[in-house]
């Protein structure tokens, strides 16, 4: 099955652009037929993802009717057959300026709509287009590049959702004129408009352009990310393949004042999973196959500010490499009930996590949790682990022990209580090599 769009081309020997004019010299070539082909091979079997999460009709300035600035969108329903041959080829193209919004019709089956524009500096370009909403109509969006030496089109990107579902492309373009082109691979809707833009976004990071699923960057293992949200409509998208059934734990943190960011999960097939929510993190069963991460924002963004997302090896077990605590006190030492650190008013917990296959559990969260016997008081201190799995926690403040349990040292007395430490990630609670710390309380000097 393929979805095939052919586009008849009939352009004048001089051509507009928005004020912008050429002419190509007496060898240069017609713009020929241009054919676009999207084998289904390349593409997933899916349900629709969630729409996106902007009303373009809210998003930018109000929308221009690309027929007339004039007419409303109801006078403009009114003249929709006589104005919809309008631009239906590349040759008749309507000039648009990046950065407004715009809405057209399709009124015919096969039916397609051609749309100009020019950028003057290098720029990463964000086309958006929100469809007809209706499961009978399918719209697909096309970004070319015109080569002004053989005025020849050349497909830069695509975007090939089913219906209901809004396009996106994104291309890092340098300067120079660009055709969009909208088709309808199934169906039509000669009374509901369709709403497009273009954005240029002169900052964005380095894994741009990863707008759509059909661009995701790859990744295979546990992987950190530090990437910016450069327009309203950008969209980060990952694909991650698991080989073995595992659990993962998600996280992800935006700094960016005044913006919410959010990630979406997808499976194979495009069916969404889950939603995590900025400046959040989460643990995943995820069996073996692919999924697709969506990084957006759903108000406001920061170009200059980067997100952080990381999928990881979730904790499972802990390993305490040293306790430190008050002077006169911190050790690794033995009360008659077995050998524990001993602490009283601080501790710094330095520590290492792992996953269940003993692998580093890089950038986890982990929860360091004591209780003390007088008044059952709960003391947390939350952090997260590095690259390489390590991590360090401190707890301050901590109230008197109360002296339940006693050992005679032959000089004196010293009074402590016995109390748990519990490590834990996402809730989740993880073995350790260390269970419980004595609790200095006082002690009484009592020579023999």
């Amino acid at each position: 099955m393929f979805k095939r769009l052919l586009l008849a081309v009939s352009l004048l020997v001089t051509a507009v652009f928005g004020g912008f004019s050429f002419t190509p010299s007496a060898n240069a070539q017609a713009i020929p037929e241009v054919s676009l082909t999207t084998s289904s091979t390349q593409l997933p079997s899916f349900d629709i993802p969630e729409s996106s999460k902007l009303d373009l009709t809210e998003a930018l300035p109000a929308p221009s009717d690309i027929s007339s600035s004039t007419q409303s969108l109801q006078q403009r329903s009114l003249d929709s057959v006589t104005q919809a041959v309008y631009n239906t080829d590349p040759g008749n193209a309507y000039t648009i300026n990046t950065g407004q919004v715009y809405f057209d019709y399709i009124d015919q089956a096969g039916g397609q709509k051609w749309f100009n524009f020019q950028t003057t500096a290098p720029s990463k370009l964000t086309a958006f287009l929100q469809t007809v909403q209706s499961a009978a109509v399918d719209y697909d969006l096309h970004l070319f590049r015109l080569d002004l030496d053989t005025l020849q089109l050349v497909e830069e990107h695509y975007s090939v959702y089913g219906p209901q579902m809004d396009e996106q492309v994104s291309r890092i373009a340098p300067a120079g004129i660009y055709y969009l082109a909208v088709n309808t691979v199934a169906g039509y809707d000669a009374s509901n408009p369709f709403y497009f833009t273009v954005v240029q976004s002169s900052v964005y990071d380095s894994a741009e352009p990863d707008d759509n699923f059909v661009y995701a960057k790859a990744k295979t293992s546990a992987f950190t990310v530090s990437q910016t949200i450069d327009n309203a409509f950008d969209e980060d998208w990952i694909k991650f393949t698991v080989s073995t059934a595992k659990q993962y734990t998600i996280s992800f943190n935006n700094p960016a004042a005044g913006t919410n960011y959010q990630v979406n999960i997808y499976n194979q097939n495009l069916n969404q999973l889950a939603t995590i929510n900025q400046n959040t993190s989460g643990t995943y069963n995820m069996s073996a196959g692919t999924y697709y991460f969506r990084v957006l924002s759903t108000s406001s963004f920061n170009a200059s500010q980067p997100y952080t997302f990381s999928v990881s090896n979730a904790a499972a077990a802990v390993t305490v490499s040293n306790i430190t605590s008050d002077p006169n006190v911190s050790g690794y030492m033995t009360y008659g009930y077995g050998n524990k650190y001993r602490i009283q008013n601080y501790i710094t917990v330095t520590g290492s996590a792992r996953d269940s296959s003993g692998n580093a559990a890089a950038n986890v969260p982990i929860t360091v949790s004591i209780r003390t016997v007088l008044n059952n008081l709960l003391y947390t201190a939350t952090t997260t682990t590095n690259s390489s799995g390590g991590f360090t926690a401190s707890i301050s403040s901590i109230q008197p022990g109360v002296g339940l349990y006693g050992y005679d040292n032959w000089v004196s007395y010293h009074y402590f209580d016995i109390i748990p430490i519990q490590f834990s990630s996402n809730n989740a609670v993880l073995s350790s090599n260390e269970t419980t710390l004595y609790h200095f309380a006082y002690q009484i000097y009592q020579p023999h």
